[in-house]
């Protein structure tokens, strides 16, 4: 389709401004924890002052969870994250609430606390007669909320002994808990479970976004994740690259833009569903369903010969063909714009010949999904034509480890899947995470409705038809996982339980015409 000098440049003006709007960064602990200390300076702040406002911005949220009058344990640590945590203490008492501090080390005596800022806001509660108890004399129906400011982003090892019951109690409590930066427990870097981890409410994360609240376990421990850059935050992201950007607004509908009056079908892409083996049709049918809803000009399955009537029925605006043997893909091949590979294929003899086919007789970008990805485990294949989906199980037959392993770290992994095999990858799950050309982003959108299956079906389908509407490989991955994710949490309105694959269908037709699904 050829594009007039003002349509370009419109093109161009739309990317830039996407660009601008996708920023938001995500980054390590130790980025944040060795560059606060420069930004506060840059800013005209000392770090005395960064921990008076890191302590009076998770307080303003304790306002907002609790009335003044409400019964707060505050939990502190022996380093800066206690120190934000007596910092709450002393505003809260102050404001009216019956504030409980419970230490590591209660009554310890009190050394340099001019020049250790923690310990200076510990004598500040002292001095407002404030005490300090074991953790192991908390009793939970005592209080309305619980605020845990005892490690923060400097835990490296699990947690063990009372600080194990600690955890335990607090979870088993069913009370709002505010975290200070990181729930006790959590990696910030990876979002992995060092052990027992607080299962916050909310919680306020200083300066930066650590990348690890937003995927692995992360979004289910922090819960509500605020930001508080504490004043700091132009000068520390000017300082400090980062190399994964969290995607939480919808900004994609330009990428597609209106169509021209004079458009037709052609326009739009003819998009090749392979899979659908015998007894395996419902997989195909919907990547199928989602590539014609999102756009597609042209839809085209191929499939098993048992599978062909069933998928016909469905949806009399596909165009099915009954495939018995590898060869009789070629034509299709020629025909189509985009493949996608693997919904429904099955890991049979008939599997690996279709697969086989695709990777020899085709230079069209593919998306791999499904058992797709599980033939490329069998037999690895490289190149930048491909679209590889895998969910962590999936990750984990193509890089030869255990699923465990991918979890433990899975911006390592995906960022492996990619070097490996290419092209663009996504790693599915809570917090999804792609590996691109644009660069690394976080899917900070989500529910657990699209625990369910056949939801990767539809979203390799509706990877294929952003493809078809010449979007570039990295741009159809990465909104197509957004507006997926968005759709599950519409269907969620209605229950996340009984959410199906086929529900996303309208949300995502919605979505793609740059309508509000709300």
């Amino acid at each position: 389709m050829i594009k007039t000098r003002v349509e370009a440049m419109m093109s161009e003006s739309t990317e830039e401004s996407n660009k601008k709007s996708l920023s938001q960064s995500l980054y390590r602990a130790e980025q944040v924890r060795s560059g606060e200390q420069q930004a506060a300076e840059k800013s005209g702040l000392s770090m005395r002052a960064l921990m008076a406002g890191a302590g009076r911005a998770v307080f303003e949220q304790l306002q907002q969870m609790v009335p003044s009058g409400a019964s707060v344990a505050v939990f502190c640590g022996e380093g800066n994250n206690g120190g934000d945590g007596y910092v709450i203490a002393r505003l809260a008492s102050q404001q009216g609430y019956r504030v409980t501090v419970y230490a590591l080390n209660p009554g310890k005596s009190l050394q340099h606390s001019d020049d250790n800022d923690a310990e200076h806001a510990r004598q500040a509660w002292r001095e407002l007669g404030g005490t300090e108890q074991e953790f192991d004399d908390f009793t939970a129906d005592r209080f309305d909320l619980i605020v845990d400011a005892v490690f923060g982003i400097g835990l490296n090892r699990p947690l063990e002994g009372k600080l194990e019951r600690w955890v335990q109690c607090v979870n088993q409590s069913q009370l709002p808990v505010l975290a200070v930066d990181v729930p006790s427990g959590l990696d910030a870097d990876t979002g992995k479970q060092l052990g027992a981890t607080i299962m916050a409410t909310n919680t306020v994360t200083m300066v930066a976004r650590k990348r690890g609240l937003y995927s692995a376990k992360g979004p289910a421990l922090c819960g509500d994740i605020i930001l508080a850059d504490l004043g700091v935050g132009d000068a520390f992201s000017q300082a400090n690259a980062s190399s994964w950007q969290l995607l939480d607004k919808d900004v994609y509908y330009p990428w597609l833009g209106a169509r021209r009056r004079d458009a037709h079908k052609g326009d739009f892409g003819h998009v090749l569903v392979i899979g659908g083996n015998a007894g395996m049709s419902g997989a195909a049918t919907l990547a199928m369903l989602a590539a014609l809803r999102s756009g597609a000009g042209k839809v085209s399955v191929a499939c098993h010969p048992q599978s062909a009537p069933i998928i016909a029925v469905a949806q009399p605006e596909a165009m099915v063909h009954g495939i018995q043997h590898a060869e009789e893909l070629e034509p299709l091949l020629e025909q189509a714009s985009i493949i996608v590979l693997g919904p429904g294929l099955g890991q049979t003899d008939w599997s690996l010949q279709l697969f086989n086919q695709v990777m020899k007789k085709t230079a069209r970008i593919t998306v791999i999904d499904a058992d797709g990805l599980n033939l490329m485990a069998k037999q690895p294949d490289k190149s930048d034509r491909f679209i590889i989906t895998p969910h962590p199980g999936e990750a984990a037959r193509l890089l030869q480890c255990s699923g465990n392993e991918v979890e433990q770290d899975r911006f390592a992994a995906v960022k492996l899947l990619r070097q490996r095999f290419g092209g663009q990858a996504l790693l599915k799950g809570a917090g999804s995470l792609i590996a691109s050309d644009r660069g690394n982003f976080v899917i900070g959108r989500g529910s657990p409705a699209l625990a369910s299956g056949g939801m990767g079906d539809c979203l390799a389908g509706l990877i294929g038809g952003l493809l078809g509407q010449q979007l570039a490989p990295a741009q159809a991955l990465i909104a197509a996982s957004f507006w997926h994710a968005v759709a599950g949490e519409h269907c969620a309105k209605s229950g996340e339980r009984g959410t199906l694959a086929s529900d996303l269908l309208v949300p995502i037709r919605r979505l793609v015409n740059g309508l509000p699904i709300e």
